[in-house]
């Protein structure tokens, strides 16, 4: 009903402006929203430019809805549009921000088909290296410990001879030459005491100082490994998919993830919705995985239908809610702002958007990656006679 009433109101106004133009664009509307015959015969006297007929026609029927029709707060309606304007400028930015994201996922398949066996191999290398040097590092910390075991002994050792050389000493007569001779003796088995003793603290100390870093390297190696081999193989498993399907297919796929992620993300819908749109989110970012077109068609069909009415504006009627959706959409809106920016200065997306041949691109990686690959082989082959040695 309040369509018709304002619709008409803009006409009455342009009449009386004299504005044929917008008269002209409402006229248009107007005929689809006609539902009743006073409405008809308003749009007939405009279609036939009767304007003096339509005139009075318009102000009455206004002053009869204007009678049944309940008052509404201005400000509802000025709250309804400016967020549903708000809703618009974050959809624009989930949609930008989504087209990066596809962007930076559809290169990072690349890289890991392109570059993936390369790099598998070099992280194995890694692997191999650190578990060698780990090894070497154990081996040495046996040597010192048997090193240290042998210094303690030998420590023992000089103590029981300097035990009996104090006992021989303290048996001479005090002023004699063998005394001298004894107590000279005596001061060479304290100091060599003394150096074994530092030998054996410093031994002692190096015990576990060197092993841990080769283990935490060994381990951080073994991860850094894993994780690339999982990452690589489902990156495989992607653009298999993707070659199943055609590429008009594969062009629609990414246009329909894009506009559903638009209409049912969770921050644009009605919060009383949005338990509903993360399952829909959820249903698309599987169908996208799974490059399943027919489902993502039948997702955004059914977007389509409920779209509308599943927009907050569309959907709060008091004025205190619609402000504090406001606000949030706000808060939403610079979120997304900062990241968006936060995005564009990451070096991913700075390489990848400013490649403009991505295959002198991935021959320069491939080029640099070999030679990487050749000297870690270098390394382990060399670890290896060191540990067989």
């Amino acid at each position: 009903m309040s369509t018709p009433i304002k619709r008409l109101e803009i006409i009455k106004n342009a009449i009386e402006l004299e504005d044929d133009d917008i008269i002209a664009s409402q006229l248009a509307r107007l005929k689809s929203e006609a539902f009743d015959d006073e409405l008809l015969a308003i749009v007939v006297a405009l279609e036939h430019k009767n304007y003096t007929a339509a005139l009075a026609a318009i102000t009455g029927w206004l002053q009869n809805q204007r009678a049944l029709a309940p008052w509404r707060d201005p400000q509802l309606a000025a709250s309804k549009l400016e967020l549903k304007a708000l809703e618009e400028r974050l959809r624009d930015l989930i949609d930008r921000r989504n087209a990066r994201v596809q962007q930076l996922d559809e290169f990072n398949d690349l890289y890991f088909s392109r570059l993936g066996p390369l790099m598998t191999q070099i992280l194995a290398l890694r692997k191999t290296l650190a578990e060698l040097n780990l090894r070497r590092q154990q081996a040495e910390a046996r040597r010192r410990e048997a090193d240290y075991r042998r210094c303690q002994q030998y420590v023992a050792q000089a103590v029981e001879v300097l035990t009996t050389l104090t006992g021989h000493w303290r048996d001479l007569p005090a002023e004699s030459v063998q005394a001298a001779g004894a107590r000279k003796h005596l001061q060479q088995q304290s100091n060599l005491i003394a150096n074994l003793l530092a030998e054996a603290q410093e031994l002692e100390t190096g015990l576990t100082r060197e092993e841990e870093p080769a283990r935490q390297a060994r381990d951080e190696a073994n991860d850094e490994y894993e994780k690339y081999r999982e990452q690589h193989h489902d990156a495989e498993v992607r653009l298999r998919k993707g070659k199943d399907l055609s590429e008009e297919d594969q062009n629609e796929l990414k246009r329909l993830w894009r506009q559903a992620s638009k209409l049912c993300h969770p921050d644009l819908v009605a919060d009383d919705l949005k338990e509903e749109a993360n399952a829909m989110m959820v249903q698309l970012n599987q169908a996208r995985q799974r490059g399943d077109v027919k489902t993502i068609r039948s997702l955004v069909a059914r977007l389509h239908q409920g779209f509308e009415p599943l927009m907050a504006s569309d959907r709060l009627n008091d004025l205190t809610r619609l402000r504090k959706k406001m606000a949030q959409v706000r808060e939403q809106i610079d979120t997304l702002v900062s990241e968006l920016a936060e995005l564009e200065k990451e070096e991913s997306w700075l390489l990848v958007s400013s490649l403009s041949n991505m295959d002198v691109y991935f021959a320069q990686q491939e080029k640099a990656l070999h030679e990487v690959r050749a000297a870690l082989q270098h390394q382990v082959s060399t670890a290896q006679l060191d540990d067989v040695a």
